[in-house]
């Protein structure tokens, strides 16, 4: 081999271990900001407790994260284009962790605890945006889907490291204990990403004008499959969330299975749905790189025909039928989401990445928030069937629009 060939195989070789060392702090991060946020709605049956308040009013607390994060994702995006996101993704979590503690010494009653939710929701708007463009400022084309899919598995698995950690705490030394340990997680997560990430080396001294709102979006637009996939996301963000939150119900209410066991079998789709992040969107690079809009749209589609196989199963339908199809669900329901955030962020124009992940993902926050409601407002007139029908046919609809388009050559 010719010094040139070794020199640039040499360089390859440092540049594969500076993106994985690059991925394993996204997820890291990903991770302990999913634990944070994600905890927030497990400790809602304590705070019920601690307050002597209602179920419905313990809930603002979620409500009011959420609402919070909805308003603030565009901006922090804009701000991550303009700053990069090491600065502001380390700053977000650091507040993340003063609020956090703010919870643990001063929150006392219900409006105490309000505010620092809204603080929290509003400062964990910059992770989802910051990640994303640190994979796509640092990854080739070529590897991003296994590399999104590994960031975005971090979100169910915090979520199960929160279910399994705070509870204990909350139980055997207080709730207050439980948001001590989101605080720490949340300055470990602002640590991670402040301490070790890096801008890469070409554009660590950059600094970028993203465009303005109107500008982004005609811009995007131009994109053949920005919409498409767009509408898509919107209808599969309504479809995950919605199941996520109604699932448990439907299989005790249907199946007539006893609650606890429902409870471990939506547990076990929400397990499936790390392996899914991570293979869905690898096998997509491995296979069809050129086609991943149209993967996008198959695997909503099978998400959603496993769905409809569920809701006309018999009551009397054995449990390993149930269990097989719950575990298809998860698998595809929930592993669907990389394909998409990778769809939205490579359409963005390179000074707008975080811009435009902000803008898609704030739209699908608000259908995230209002699906579940809305399905439950249908089941209770209509019944499940109409309900799951609902939820269906406009993943129907925008799957069959986007595998209509082709493919960019």
């Amino acid at each position: 081999m010719t010094q040139s060939g070794i020199q640039s195989a040499s360089n390859s070789a440092n540049t594969d271990s500076r993106i994985w060392g690059i991925l394993a702090i996204a997820v890291g991060t990903q991770a302990a900001g999913s634990i944070v946020s994600q905890g927030i709605y497990i400790l809602v049956p304590f705070w019920r407790e601690a307050f002597g308040v209602t179920l419905a009013s313990a809930s603002l607390a979620v409500t009011v994260m959420n609402g919070v994060q909805i308003i603030t994702m565009y901006s922090f995006g804009r701000t991550i284009d303009m700053y990069g996101e090491r600065k502001v993704v380390g700053l977000a979590m650091t507040a993340m962790a003063a609020a956090m503690a703010a919870t643990a010494l001063f929150v006392d009653n219900l409006v105490s605890l309000l505010i620092c939710m809204a603080f929290l929701g509003g400062t964990y708007s910059a992770v989802q945006p910051g990640g994303t463009r640190a994979v796509m400022r640092w990854f080739p084309p070529h590897k991003r889907g296994i590399a999104t899919g590994f960031r975005q598995a971090a979100v169910p698995f915090g979520t199960m490291i929160a279910a399994a950690v705070l509870p204990y705490f909350a139980v055997h030394y207080g709730w207050h204990s439980a948001a001590w340990v989101g605080a720490g997680v949340s300055m470990f997560g602002a640590l991670l990403f402040w301490g070790l990430y890096r801008e890469p080396d070409s554009i660590a001294t950059q600094t970028a004008t993203p465009l303005p709102l109107k500008t982004l979006i005609r811009t995007v637009g131009e994109e053949k499959n920005f919409w498409p996939v767009l509408r898509l996301g919107i209808a599969m963000s309504a479809f995950q969330f919605t199941f996520t939150a109604h699932m448990i119900s439907y299989l005790t209410d249907h199946f007539r299975i006893d609650i606890v066991l429902a409870a471990l079998l939506f547990a076990l789709t929400q397990f499936v749905g790390i392996p899914g992040r991570v293979l869905l969107p690898w096998l997509s690079d491995y296979y069809r790189p050129e086609k991943r809009a149209h993967s996008l749209a198959f695997i909503s589609l099978i998400a959603v025909g496993t769905t409809v196989l569920l809701t006309l199963l018999p009551a009397t339908m054995p449990m390993a039928a149930i269990l097989l199809l719950l575990v298809l669900l998860g698998f595809f329901g929930i592993g669907w989401f990389p394909l998409y955030l990778l769809e939205i962020a490579e359409a963005a124009p390179k000074n707008s990445i975080a811009s435009t992940v902000a803008f898609a993902s704030t739209i699908c926050l608000a259908v995230m928030a209002l699906g579940p409601y809305l399905f439950g407002l249908i089941a209770d007139w209509l019944g499940y069937q109409a309900a799951w029908f609902s939820l269906i046919a406009p993943v129907l609809i925008t799957a069959g629009q986007l595998l209509q388009s082709r493919p960019p050559q």
